[in-house]
């Protein structure tokens, strides 16, 4: 039951971290602020880090993590495309990131409560997702005018 819960979160960062990296990467070409651009590419590269540290855990644990949804990803293409199309402001795009990141906050912070059986080194990265995400919001902060 503890190594399913593991599992389970582990499998849960990589998706949370993968769908960051894409918003990221879908996201970036439509900056035109220099520091707005900065600050998402630190958060990809924490994405990134994020994701090679969730794989290697399931590799010790004998785990594949599982491929992700075109679905999700269709989705979070439409989302970018029509969030843009009128307003591709420095504020806006701050505002879908502010917005996207509370998302993935709650989700992970839902599943660290129902995964409450995971053990310490599986809650240790779900929390420092929480606390990347929260820093990311608050430098993003800055940017909304």
């Amino acid at each position: 039951m503890v190594q399913n819960q593991n599992v389970q979160l582990l499998k849960e960062l990589y998706e949370a971290s993968h769908m960051g990296i894409e918003a990221t990467n879908l996201v970036t070409p439509k900056v035109k602020d220099e520091s707005l651009r900065e600050e998402i590419e630190r958060q990809r590269q924490t994405y990134k880090g994020l994701a090679v540290k969730t794989e290697r855990m399931l590799a010790e644990a004998g785990e594949t993590p599982d491929a992700e949804s075109a679905m999700k990803k269709a989705m979070l293409w439409g989302s970018v495309q029509m969030n843009t199309l009128m307003d591709s402001s420095p504020t806006h795009i701050a505002e879908m990131m502010i917005n996207g990141t509370t998302m993935g906050i709650v989700d992970m912070t839902k599943k660290l409560n129902q995964l409450d059986e995971a053990d310490a080194g599986a809650k240790k990265l779900a929390e420092e997702f929480i606390r990347g995400q929260q820093k990311s919001i608050e430098v993003l902060k800055q940017h909304l005018s």
